[in-house]
């Protein structure tokens, strides 16, 4: 069986403004992430079940994900999602662009989108999941029609700067969404790869971009997230070429579909908790190097 996370070693519990994470101590060694990351790569193949496959947005944390399954010589299937009329365009199209450079056969899951926001289909399977992010619910229907291992590249460690200049590090309860959705309808596999094995925490956590960040040495830089791609290649020999951060439903967010009342609602969901601790004091709790 795949857990979520190798060990359980990441719990949620409560919901809401009582979400919080219970997480185990991490290893008191562990190598680059990249080496943890082929580590949770190959710990995962030898638990596989079918066909293994990876939900592919076109972003970089999936790309990371996929490539690391690749570079071992992995048979393994890309999953890009195609929201119709043509709603995600831009990841669409870099998705397909990089598996036609790695002779990739990609399965293609497409989603009539109008429908799948008038039906309500977009608001039930969020509440199902407790998502208060809409952009969650067409990647679990995607996933809900794969029969096999199913993974997705989510799951990277996180820090955001605070006000007083030092950072924390953050989780948040929408990113637990596809995490109550394995669990509910009983998915093999786990959407949390970015983070399976504890050492890829310390692997990612102790970077050097990460370091300079909280050292504050990017003046202008608020979070992590536009320093992703160089963590990622940082150790790994990928280049995965580094561009702007986009969630998928830039195009939707300007069509007429949007004014659908069904998005006025998720602005009352409830899941809305998170996880904070400061960067440091955080290390050296779980007793990383």
């Amino acid at each position: 069986m795949i857990p979520i996370v190798k060990n359980n070693y990441m719990r949620q519990v409560g919901e809401g403004s009582s979400w919080t994470l219970n997480i185990d101590p991490l290893p008191a060694k562990f190598d680059n992430y990249f080496i943890e990351s082929c580590r949770a790569a190959e710990e995962i193949y030898s638990l596989k079940q079918g066909r293994l496959y990876m939900l592919y947005s076109g972003g970089i944390d999936s790309e990371y994900a996929l490539s690391v399954f690749l570079s071992l010589g992995i048979d393994i299937t890309p999953v890009i999602v195609r929201m119709n009329p043509y709603y995600n365009p831009h990841d669409f199209k870099y998705a397909s662009d990089f598996c036609d450079l790695k002779n990739l056969n990609p399965l293609i899951i497409d989603i009539d989108f109008d429908n799948f926001v008038k039906s309500g289909k977009i608001l039930d399977i969020a509440k199902s999941m407790k998502s208060c992010m809409y952009h969650y619910s067409p990647t679990a229907y995607a996933i809900g029609k794969l029969d096999g291992t199913v993974l997705c590249g989510d799951g990277h460690p996180y820090i955001v700067k605070k006000e007083d200049n030092t950072w924390d590090v953050a989780i948040y309860e929408y990113e637990y969404a596809l995490v109550n959705y394995f669990k509910n309808n009983n998915i093999y596999g786990t959407p949390h790869f970015n983070w399976y094995i504890p050492s890829m925490w310390g692997g990612f956590l102790t970077c050097n971009r990460m370091k300079e960040l909280a050292d504050n040495k990017h003046p202008g830089k608020l979070g992590s997230h536009s320093s992703k791609g160089i963590i990622y290649n940082e150790h790994s020999p990928f280049k995965l070429e580094l561009r702007p951060k986009y969630h998928g439903f830039e195009v939707i967010e300007k069509s007429d579909i949007f004014k659908h009342e069904v998005f006025r609602e998720f602005d009352n969901l409830p899941w809305t908790g998170s996880f904070h601790e400061e960067y440091n004091t955080f290390l050296k709790r779980l007793c990383v190097q």
